[in-house]
């Protein structure tokens, strides 16, 4: 799963829960408070199969065909 503008890393949680243990999920971000406060969420949770990348929706950091699923959620054009 791609979680286009993952914020705090809410909805990466929700689909790390949904895909279980064998299954990854990739939060993309572009600003840098963001992506602290999704790591820091990451560690409270304990969680192992999602990781955060920064990057733009236009220049995504993830190899073609790599995912199967994307989300994105109240991310708004700034």
């Amino acid at each position: 799963v791609l979680d286009l503008g993952t914020g705090g890393g809410i909805d990466c949680f929700l689909a790390a829960k949904m895909v279980g243990p064998t299954g990854r999920v990739i939060g993309v971000d572009m600003t840098d408070s963001m992506l602290e406060l999704a790591h820091q969420n990451k560690a409270k949770l304990g969680l192992t199969n999602v990781e955060f990348r920064k990057g733009e929706i236009e220049a995504l950091p993830v190899e073609n065909d790599s995912v199967d699923v994307i989300i994105s959620n109240c991310v708004i054009n700034l």
